[in-house]
């Protein structure tokens, strides 16, 4: 069984969840006798909660006092505002908790030899984890970055004395890294990491017939392709996960956006079409300030078909979509706002960080008699996945499952295919699919442009391979 980070440590301490958290105030005032005082809890005006708020319990039960301090002052980051990369710090600091309470250490412990100071300890230690294990050294570097960012915002926020501080509990460091843009373009950046992280060349290396974009993703061949076309055509699947998925197919986008995308957003596409007959496809903005989320909140157009956005807003507009609107839980309700895909009792697949937003204006014109939220991850399109690809495969036993995520690489692949199909120098395929995918790495679009030649080359090796061994039995 492989290893977790939790079997390294014998403390109890854990990160739990609150379902709706609100920020607000103590108000004290003078009990009856003269050193009695009393206080009652007071909400900020204009201010919602925030849904699956992490805390960090000790091995006690009690608060870490210090590190939830530290999650709190997180929340007025609007990066945080999805509570994803707020889990995820919780998480990371839950472990160095661990560490210390193993240890019998202090957050504070940093007496004058650096080696001796608990966070260069630690660090240490996680290094070690790493050479025995096979941990991510990309994870471990995410783990010691949140203890960096924890120490140098609790001397930013005041929140412990800075004589506590005077040793420092780590060195940053300045570097110049070398950067290409989307147009091919160098240019050198200053970055500031810290001597917390560890140097590993230990990288994830993808299984054949993968590839690395954001995980290790397996672009599904043509014929496996047409096998979903005919799924579709056996209703083996709703009609919002056939949408869903041609979307992913069609544009290259990644599961948060197309769970997010916003009915106003292909109406106003329908819309540009409509004025523009000549028109084949349309441009829709994600990330940054639009509707839809993104890997990052980076900037992505999408570009659509015009059969796509026509089935799209056939959709919208059809009494199924319109009574899932309708429901109870869904918040943006019968409004442009809304999601265009919702699962039958009117929740999301996947909480958008907008709607997380809107939610903490309690002045909102949507739903206001909606449920609590409970953020949603994209389990139920998981779960809708599953089933169809168990369908498929009573058909087709030898057919292959597949994530959401792998058909961004599928729609990579074929734009590569279809491309050199028609002569296109590799420059020119190699600049589609990095505006396609909008990828921030070259690295990553070069690996779209030799998969098939270095698949070809490892199957021609093993059929090499097997025909010298059936000809070496042959002679016997």
């Amino acid at each position: 069984m492989k290893a977790t980070l939790n079997k390294l440590f014998r403390s109890k301490a854990r990160v739990i969840h609150l379902s709706h958290f609100h920020k607000g105030r103590l108000v004290w005032s003078r009990g009856e006798g003269d050193s009695e005082y009393e206080y009652h809890f007071s909400c900020l005006e204009g201010v919602g909660y925030f849904p699956k708020m992490p805390v960090i319990l000790q091995s006690d039960g009690l608060p870490w006092d210090i590190g939830n301090a530290y999650l709190l002052g997180q929340l007025e980051k609007p990066s945080l505002s999805n509570m994803k990369t707020l889990t995820a710090r919780a998480t990371h600091l839950k472990y160095y908790l661990q560490y210390l309470e193993d240890t019998g250490q202090h957050f504070l412990d940093l007496p004058k030899k650096y080696y001796e100071r608990a966070p260069q300890k630690f660090s240490v230690f996680m290094k070690q984890a790493l050479n025995d294990h096979e941990f991510s050294a990309e994870h471990i570097n995410n783990i010691l970055s949140t203890v960096a960012h924890f120490y140098t915002n609790i001397r930013y926020e005041s929140l412990v004395a800075e004589v506590s501080l005077e040793n420092e509990p780590f060195t940053p460091i300045r570097k110049t890294v070398l950067t290409t843009n989307r147009v091919g373009l160098v240019r050198s950046i200053q970055t500031v990491t810290n001597d917390l992280r560890i140097k590993s060349s230990r990288r994830p290396v993808p299984q054949l017939g993968k590839l690395r974009d954001g995980g290790s993703l397996r672009p599904l061949t043509p014929e496996e392709q047409k096998v979903i076309g005919e799924g579709f055509r056996k209703n083996y699947a709703s009609i919002e996960l056939q949408l869903m998925i041609r979307v992913a197919l069609e544009t290259g986008a990644r599961q948060q956006t197309v769970c997010t995308l916003s009915i106003g957003c292909i109406k106003r596409a329908f819309e540009e079409l409509d004025a523009s007959p000549s028109m084949d496809n349309v441009i829709i903005n994600t990330g940054q300030r639009y509707k839809a989320d993104t890997k990052g909140g980076r900037l992505n157009r999408l570009i659509f078909r015009r059969k796509l956005i026509n089935d799209l807003i056939t959709y919208i507009y059809c009494e199924r979509a319109e009574k899932r609107q309708s429901r109870q839980n869904s918040f943006y309700f019968e409004t442009d706002e809304n999601y265009v895909f919702l699962t039958r009792d009117g929740n999301p697949y996947l909480t958008a960080q907008r709607e997380i937003q809107d939610r903490q204006d309690p002045m909102a014109a949507w739903n206001i008699n909606v449920p609590l939220m409970v953020p949603k991850n994209g389990q139920s399109l998981r779960n809708e996945l599953k089933r169809f690809i168990a369908r498929i495969q009573k058909d087709e036993p030898g057919f292959n499952s597949f994530s959401f995520h792998d058909l961004r690489a599928t729609m990579g692949m074929n734009v590569v295919r279809a491309l050199r199909g028609k002569g296109y120098p590799d420059s020119k395929i190699f600049d589609h699919v990095r505006q396609r995918l909008n990828h921030s790495d070259i690295k990553t679009t070069e690996l779209y442009l030799n998969f098939d030649a270095e698949l070809s080359e490892f199957n021609d090796i093993q059929e090499e391979f097997g025909s010298i061994i059936y000809s070496e039995g042959s002679d016997e």
